[in-house]
């Protein structure tokens, strides 16, 4: 996952790819996002696998807050694994 920047009310797409220690990519089983928001509020995010992209894995939400958003992704197969990764969020322009 790449560190980004996103305006409020727009969506994120949330991409994690597992790799092994030499840098494939694993068949990862088990996949899910955990997003801690900036009022500390924590939510899990649906990970689907991408049809056009082999073992990578996505979600998406809706970012309802400025300020620094973290992202953990974690699979349960191979072997248990986390990806981090933050995003920011400005505040929307008035009007």
């Amino acid at each position: 996952m790449n560190a980004a920047k996103y305006w409020q009310g727009q969506s994120v797409e949330l991409r994690a790819l597992f790799l092994s220690a030499v840098g494939v990519p694993l068949a990862a089983g088990g996949v899910s996002f955990r997003v801690k928001k900036p009022d500390g509020a924590v939510l899990t995010v649906a990970a689907s696998p991408d049809p056009a992209r082999a073992n990578e894995f996505v979600g998406v939400l809706v970012a309802d807050q400025a300020g620094v958003w973290q992202v953990k992704a974690s699979c349960q197969t191979p072997a248990p694994a986390v990806e981090q990764s933050t995003f920011t969020v400005m505040a929307s322009l008035p009007g």
